[in-house]
């Protein structure tokens, strides 16, 4: 009876997850930061359209003292097109909590408050909320969407709704349109590996499913590079939290060191890609600017190591 108790993850791993999303969503590239936006929205902007991590501490007066108080929210992202600026709120949670639906108004309230207008004759005063979303990195049973419905005097209501998004009812490649979730794809093993009943060959059991799934998302994130999607070095720097995220989760383990040794190796496979992806670019630019200049061709090579062929395609 006891394994029926989904264990939970403990505070301050919760806190460390939460930090390390922060970190991912502040590291990564732009374009990878609309293609996340594009998958969890279901939107289509340009991959090279502008991104602006907004600050994510609000001031708010405190109903009863009248103090101002600090409110910290997770994620605000404004993509900026040609007409018009577009705010996202994303909020990870691990653990269901009802208390969720209030924050996540009351943020997407004070963010709009800050980005308020006036209309030109003075009498209407224009807010426009930001587009939310809560991830939940663990299986929910919140419904996919919750809402927060506003009364008005006149009998007239308005509705707000807040999509939920379960990372753990995808497979790997559904959550290809959104690569920077991919790292937390390390969750779905955690609760049945934790339960009392789980002895050592049900952990190598379960650490050769794991195995399989890191070594599927680094497929993933090859396909993205090689399509532009998300840069070398993003790839790099997601790999690296996924390496975090395994030694704070399963690094007690014993039957989890294959695991680990794995992904230290597509690590630095990562990180020397990206490096020469890097030079490369470097390179090209040098060897573009030369020919510009009016440089032979064979200077060029002679400088930079191209072929004849890949300075002609410059």
């Amino acid at each position: 009876m006891k394994d029926k108790i989904e264990p939970r993850i403990s505070r301050r791993t919760a806190q460390l997850f939460d930090l390390m999303f922060k970190g991912i969503i502040k590291d990564a590239s732009s374009s990878a930061v609309v293609h996340l936006i594009n998958g969890i929205y279901k939107k289509n902007y340009p991959l090279d359209t502008q991104v602006t991590i907004e600050p994510n501490e609000l001031i708010k007066e405190h109903p009863k003292s009248g103090k101002m108080e600090k409110i910290i929210s997770d994620i605000i992202i404004t993509l900026h097109s040609k007409d018009k600026k577009d705010t996202f709120l994303l909020e990870a949670q691990i653990n269901d909590n009802l208390e969720m639906i209030l924050r996540i108004f009351n943020y997407s309230t004070l963010i709009a408050l800050e980005k308020r207008t006036i209309s030109d004759d003075g009498s209407c005063l224009k807010i426009e909320m930001p587009s939310p979303v809560v991830i939940y990195w663990e299986t929910s049973k919140t419904k996919d969407i919750v809402s927060v419905e506003l009364k008005f005097p006149n009998n007239k209501s308005v509705t707000y709704k807040i999509p939920t998004f379960k990372v753990l009812r995808h497979t790997v490649s559904e959550l290809e349109d959104m690569a920077l979730l991919l790292p937390f794809y390390i969750l779905k093993i955690r609760k049945e590996l934790e339960k009392k009943s789980t002895d050592s060959a049900k952990r190598k059991i379960l650490s050769k499913r794991l195995e399989g799934y890191i070594l599927e998302i680094d497929k993933v994130f090859k396909r993205l590079v090689q399509n532009n999607y998300i840069t070398a070095k993003d790839a790099a720097m997601l790999l690296r939290r996924l390496l975090n995220m395994n030694l704070e989760l399963y690094g007690k383990y014993p039957e989890f060191v294959e695991v680990d040794m794995t992904l230290k190796q597509l690590v630095h496979t990562g990180i020397d890609e990206a490096i020469a992806k890097a030079e490369k670019k470097c390179i090209n630019r040098t060897a573009k600017a030369m020919k510009a200049g009016g440089e032979a061709i064979d200077k060029i090579k002679r400088y930079t190591g191209l072929s004849r062929h890949e300075i002609m395609a410059l």
